[in-house]
């Protein structure tokens, strides 16, 4: 992948010709600090549409998600960890064929060609030359409308590689909800953390596919949680949310909150937790002598 430089990304051409699906540019954003500390490593998020998220030059209508300033501001702010972002562009005519699963009204289906490219080719390719994290759990993937349903197809297809999927309103009418019936035939539960969200401004059935999306996710054991760190799902109906780019870049910063949120903080830098009203002083004080017995700890990842 020769490289070229457009403002703060790292532009690279991929071949698609031994997938069968069309070349394209994939564009790496790297966070503030990346060249300060060269043994540092960080996490991954990959974005479907790649020219739409960076750049209103190169964006649909041109406007532009602006996930490179919103990732910025989330880590000077220290409300997300530090992470390199992956735009992945689409290839035009071929769009609809590359994120749709399974074939529809004579077009679509070529989800799992290009998911090889993502994961065979581009991936490993980002891993050898950046200094990225490459285990699932520090890797994500995120896409909208077409995009969206890639990821969370993607999500269950492929949760070996990507531990972190968001999908914004993603369009799980397509094939008549297929996507859906496959979450509904899921035995087990991948290990994946969900982003899941709609506009209330958007199609009523698009609204009513997504709901229909997270129930079936929480009956089949993804778990909701105001806390990040314990939940496994997230799903949101943004209030004035349309289908275009201006409304999924304007909640960007929810989805980088939920799927790269800072590492906890430690018990003890926390402080002590004040007892509540209801508890009695003996057992705040028998409480405080449990707390006081030594604990193992496990050992907290670097990034």
């Amino acid at each position: 992948m020769p490289a070229t430089t457009a403002s703060a990304l790292h532009v690279h051409a991929v071949s698609g010709a031994r997938f069968g699906v069309a070349s394209r540019a994939v564009r790496v954003w790297l966070p503030p600090g990346y060249a300060d500390d060269r043994t540092r490593r960080y996490p991954v998020l990959y974005l479907m549409d790649g020219q739409n998220v960076f750049d209103p030059a190169t964006a649909f209508a041109g406007v532009a998600w602006s996930a490179g300033a919103t990732a910025a501001r989330l880590i000077a702010q220290r409300r997300i960890e530090p992470l390199i972002l992956v735009g992945v562009d689409n290839a035009g005519a071929q769009r609809t064929d590359d994120f749709t699963p399974v074939p529809w009204r004579g077009r679509g289906g070529g989800a799992d060609a290009f998911g090889r490219l993502l994961t065979e080719a581009i991936k490993p390719w980002i891993d050898a030359h950046y200094r990225t994290r490459p285990e699932r759990t520090a890797t994500g993937l995120a896409g909208a409308s077409l995009g969206g349903l890639f990821a969370l197809a993607v999500a269950l297809a492929r949760p070996d590689v990507f531990g972190r999927v968001a999908a914004l309103s993603p369009t799980l009418w397509w094939a008549d909800g297929a996507l859906l019936r496959a979450i509904a035939g899921l035995r087990t539960r991948p290990d994946v953390r969900l982003w899941l969200d709609v506009g209330r401004r958007e199609a009523p059935a698009l609204r009513q596919h997504v709901r229909a999306a997270q129930e079936l996710l929480l009956a089949k054991g993804w778990q909701l949680h105001r806390n990040a760190h314990r939940a496994t799902l997230r799903h949101a109906e943004v209030a004035r949310g349309r289908h275009d780019e201006a409304s999924w870049g304007r909640r960007f910063d929810r989805v980088l909150r939920f799927l790269f949120p800072p590492p906890p903080r430690r018990r003890d830098q926390r402080g002590s937790t004040p007892p509540s009203a209801g508890t009695t002083a003996s057992s705040a004080t028998a409480s405080r002598s449990r707390r006081s017995k030594p604990r193992a700890v496990a050992g907290t990842a670097t990034s």
